[in-house]
C-alpha cells in the first residue's frame, strides 16, 4: 500500500514538473518541497532534497545528489558532482555558471559561487572545513566540534574560471574576473583580475588584457 502511494506521489510530481517543460530522467527522486523552475534538464539517478531551489533552464547531470543548494538560471552541474558536508551551510550558485564532473562542494559552511563561473572537472574541490587537527589530536570521527574541525565559508565572485584538479581552502575569496590555473592549491584570497597558479597558488599575471569587451 505504501509503495503504491509513493509511486502515485512520484507520478504526480513528475506530471507537475513535465508541465513546466522540464525533462526528467529515470530513477529520479524529487522531494515535494523542492522548488524547480521551467525548462530544466534532470539526468538519471538524481536525488533532489527539500532544501534545493533550481532556477529556469538548469541542467543537472546524472548521478548527482542535491541538498542545501540554490542554483540560478541557465547554470549546469555536470554528472557526478559531489555535494557533501557536515554542518548547516548552503551552496549558492548564480546564473550561467558551470560545475564540471567530479567537483566536490562542501556545505559544512556556506559556499557562494557567482554568475558566469566555470569550474572545470575533474577532481576540483571547494572545502569549507579542515580535519587536520582531528587527525593530529586523535579525535574520533563523531566528535565534529569546531575546535578540532574548523569551518570557514568560501566565496567565488562573478566571472571566475577555475581549472581542473584544484583545491580551494576554507575561508578563501576569489575575486571577480580571475583565473585559477589547473592543478593549483588556493589557500589565500585572490584579488580581482588576477591569474593565480601553483602549489600553493601565487600571482602569475593580470587578466585585464584577456577581457575582450572590457
Amino acid at each position: 500500500m505504501f509503495k503504491r502511494l509513493n509511486r502515485m506521489i512520484k507520478n504526480l510530481l513528475r506530471i507537475r514538473y513535465l508541465k513546466r517543460m522540464n525533462k526528467i530522467g529515470q530513477h529520479v527522486h524529487i522531494h515535494p518541497h523542492a522548488r524547480i523552475g521551467n525548462n530544466c534538464r534532470i539526468g538519471n539517478y538524481v536525488s533532489i532534497a527539500d532544501t534545493v531551489t533550481l532556477g529556469n533552464r538548469v541542467k543537472i547531470g546524472s548521478g548527482v545528489t542535491l541538498v542545501n543548494t540554490t542554483i540560478g538560471d541557465n547554470s549546469e552541474l555536470d554528472g557526478r558532482t559531489v555535494i557533501t558536508g557536515h554542518g548547516s551551510g548552503h551552496i549558492s550558485i548564480g546564473s550561467d555558471s558551470y560545475i564540471g564532473p567530479d567537483t566536490a562542494l562542501d556545505f559544512s559552511e556556506d559556499v557562494s559561487i557567482g554568475s558566469y563561473v566555470h569550474i572545470a572537472g575533474l577532481s576540483t574541490g571547494l572545502w569549507t572545513h579542515s580535519s587536520v587537527s582531528m587527525c593530529l589530536n586523535r579525535i574520533a570521527l563523531n566528535e565534529k566540534s569546531d575546535r578540532y574541525r574548523p569551518r570557514k565559508p568560501i566565496v567565488i565572485e562573478d566571472s571566475v574560471y577555475i581549472g581542473g584538479n584544484c583545491t580551494i581552502y576554507p575561508g578563501v575569496t576569489i575575486g571577480h574576473h580571475s583565473v585559477i590555473a589547473p592543478n593549483s592549491v588556493v589557500n589565500k584570497d585572490v584579488p580581482p583580475y588576477s591569474m593565480y597558479g601553483g602549489v600553493p597558488a601565487k600571482h602569475i599575471k593580470s587578466t585585464k588584457d584577456m577581457i575582450i569587451d572590457g
